[in-house]
Order: structure tokens, then sequence, then C-alpha cells
């Protein structure tokens, strides 16, 4: 899925431009897929998404230039990199798939496109490649779930990003709070002591239209949004513990007050399409104790925000702790081409693309976290005081259902939860307001918008 990212990385999407990147391919052993042919390829072409900036092709010509070295024995190969934007990438697969023309043998995609692709026959099976993988063990396992498709792996998650909260240590220990909350009771209590030690300042931002944290708050109470059941999708919005997820977030506004009511019908960014005018500019000033968000975030803030020596994060809380709740994990993942004719060099590159250093560097670039549980657990993120909590919210991932294929139809056109979200919060009745949109979701997530 593609997030929403920092400034950098959301430059305006340009037509699709090729870079030529001398570069060489492997002699590698391993294969993915049959109709692989060991030969030397003349040219490699790696479909990325979004726009072509400095950053990024310095950095994939590094890449290159240690493919180059660590298999010589496709000195001689290009490898051509195409950026696509991100709004044109499935009109443009399709339009490779059905062509058989102008293919990559390596794409990104957003990692809720990957199951959608993989059913359509786009991506090759990677599944044996995957598995002698060395890096395969200290894969996120809900990263790599996700493009796995009744046990044939698909693509590799390449990096992510997950959403925490924010907070400002100095806030916290003048209002007596020794450390993060780990459930829900304590995190409204420490916002109570927030907005008590802090008059006219609001606890905790609970935007209406802000879906991967209410769903944190549906898992952290042990619910799903939906689940799939002999190919088709159950919404589980009614069930007991997803009911507690939704009203406590709700709570956070109508019962507890944390929250201002110009959040309703926002996204944590302000109004619909805004950037700025909602619960970012609000924590950054000073006015919101507590915020939801990624880690990117802060390139979203205004230039004159307040107290950044001390920002700082932890995971959303569980119901009942210690753990912490799910996080969704949206990011990227990278796939060999279902049609290439050089699938054991594509793999190889990959292997490259997504190593350690590589997809770390990637990522830290970009606001976001390497899929790679030794890297979240320790290193340069373990001792930031603003990314170790997202750092541990990222080692805990969840996505379905939202790799459905669907789902962009249900969020961000029919705004089934987000509709919901704000019809509770403006008073509506619980149980037939969760019914209704329980319904709707599980038509939408099966049929698509029915208008």
């Amino acid at each position: 899925m593609r997030l929403r990212k920092t400034p950098a990385a959301i430059a305006a999407s340009v037509a699709a431009a090729a870079l030529a990147i001398a570069g060489c391919s492997s002699s590698g052993s391993s294969s993915a897929g049959s109709t692989s042919s060991s030969a030397a390829p003349a040219q490699l072409t790696v479909w990325r998404m979004g726009s072509s900036t400095p950053a990024q092709v310095t950095w994939m010509n590094s890449v290159v230039s240690q493919f180059h070295k660590q298999y010589p024995a496709y000195a001689k190969t290009k490898v051509k990199v195409v950026f696509i934007p991100w709004t044109n990438r499935t009109q443009d697969w399709t339009n490779a798939l059905s062509s058989g023309k102008n293919a990559p043998d390596i794409t990104e995609l957003g990692n809720t496109d990957t199951p959608t692709q993989a059913s359509l026959g786009m991506l090759a099976n990677i599944t044996s490649n995957v598995n002698s993988w060395s890096n395969k063990p200290n894969v996120v396992s809900g990263m790599l779930a996700n493009d796995t498709q009744s046990g044939t792996i698909y693509a590799v998650p390449w990096f992510g990003g997950v959403r925490g909260i924010w907070y400002r240590t100095d806030q916290f220990k003048a209002a007596g709070i020794s450390a993060p909350p780990t459930s829900w009771s304590e995190l409204v209590t420490d916002a109570k002591k927030l907005m008590a030690k802090f008059p006219g300042t609001y606890g905790l931002g609970a935007p209406t239209y802000d879906t991967p944290a209410v769903a944190s708050f549906i898992w952290g109470a042990g619910g799903q949004i939906a689940v799939e059941q002999n190919g088709k999708w159950v919404g589980q919005l009614t069930s007991p513990q997803s009911e507690a997820g939704i009203k406590f977030y709700t709570d956070l506004y109508l019962a507890n007050r944390l929250s201002p009511a110009k959040y309703i019908g926002q996204t944590e960014l302000g109004n619909p399409g805004a950037t700025s005018g909602g619960a970012n500019e609000d924590f950054a000033l000073g006015k919101l104790d507590m915020y939801i968000d990624g880690a990117w975030a802060s390139g979203t803030f205004p230039a004159n925000a307040q107290g950044k020596s001390q920002w700082a994060s932890f995971p959303i809380p569980s119901q009942s702790g210690p753990n912490p709740a799910p996080a969704f994990a949206g990011g990227s993942d990278l796939a060999v081409w279902s049609g290439s004719k050089y699938k054991t060099a594509a793999w190889n590159l990959v292997q490259v693309m997504d190593s350690v250093p590589n997809s770390t560097s990637f990522a830290n670039s970009q606001g976001f976290f390497p899929p790679y549980t030794s890297q979240l657990t320790g290193g340069s993120y373990s001792s930031s005081q603003l990314l170790s909590g997202f750092a541990k919210a990222a080692t805990n991932t969840q996505i379905s259902p939202m790799n459905a294929k669907n789902w962009a139809t249900a969020d961000a056109t029919d705004l089934v939860i987000p509709t919901m979200m704000k019809q509770l919060m403006k008073g509506a009745n619980f149980d037939s307001t969760v019914a209704a949109a329980n319904t709707k979701l599980q038509d939408v997530l099966n049929n698509g918008s029915q208008g």
C-alpha cells in the first residue's frame, strides 16, 4: 500500500521515465521459475513506483554497483529503471500482462497490491527462492504473510511504515507520567493528566477519517475488520471484540472528551485533501498532547513546531496490555514478473535491493522502516527516542483486509469506516450504525462499490 510520505518522497508524479544504469546480473543457482533462462540478459528492467529524484537515482546506482560486484558473470547486463506514477501502476501492469510487451523483470508494488496482482498471474512464484534466502528468518512474519497466497510466495517486503503515538517527554515528566501507557485505561488516565497539567490542550486526537488507527484499536481488543472465508469476505465489525475497539476510539471524544469536535470528519492532516490544520498541526504547536501517526509525520508539521528535541513515540496500546496492539503495515514489496525470461537474474537483483543494509538505507530516506526484525529491535532505532516506539510497533503487524481487492473502494471511495466513526461521534445509535457499516463493508469487499 502506498503510504503518505515525506515531502521529498511525494514530489509530483511525472511520466514514466527510463534510466539506463550500467549494471550486471547473476549466475547464481537459485531460480524463480522453470521458464527462467540461465543466459546472461542483455538488460533487466525494474519498475519503481513514484517519481525519479536525485536521491532515488543515487540509491539505485549504488545497488546496481553492488549487484555488479556480487554477480560478475552478468557484467555486461544493463539495468533499466522505469519510474511509474502510482496512479498509473494498475493500468501499466495490466497492459504489460495483456500485451506481453514492455514488461518489467522486477516490479515494486504497494503491499496491498500484491495479493491482487498475484491472483491475476502477473507475479512469478518465488517460493523456493525465498525459502532458501538467508534473510527469510529475519523478515517480519506479518509482512511476508501478505505476500503468500495458499502457501505460494509471490513477493518480498522491501520497506514499510506503521502508526504509533507521538508524545513529548518533557510534558510526560511534568504531568508525572513515568512511562508510556500499555493499556487503554492507562492511555485515558495519562491523557487526562496531560490535559490537567496543560490547560487548553487535548489529550489524544481521534480523527474519524483515520482507518489504520481505528484498525489498531479493533485488533488491540482481539477483533477483526473482516475475514476471508471460502473465497468471500465476511464482515467482523459487529463482533464483541471489534465493537469494544470501535467504542473505545469513539469514546475518546464522546465519553472522555480527550479529542476536539473539529476532528470529526477529518483525517490526521485536517479536512480531506488538506495537509495541515488537523491533529498534525495541533500536536506540533503544543495544542494536542498525544498524536496518532507514523514516523514520517514530521514532514507535515509546520516550520514553527515546538519541542522537537522532546518528541518520542510508543506503540498503540492493546486493550489490557502489556503487549501493544497490532499495527497496520503499509509499504512496498518487490516481485519478479511472471513473464520475465530472466527470473534467476531478476531474483538476484531483488536480493541486492532488499539486503538488510540497502533496505534499511532506503527506508530511512523515506521515513519508513526495513522489514527486518534485527533492525527493528536493535541498533539505531532502539536507541532513538522518537523511532523506538514506531520500531517496536513494526514488529507486530497485520494487513488483512486492507489487502483485499476492493479495500480501496471500501475505504477511500465509499468511506465505510470513516463514515461509521463520524456518525458515531455525532451521536448515532451504536448498534445499528455498526451493523449497517458491517453489511456495507462486506458487500463492497466482495462486489465493489454499489453506489
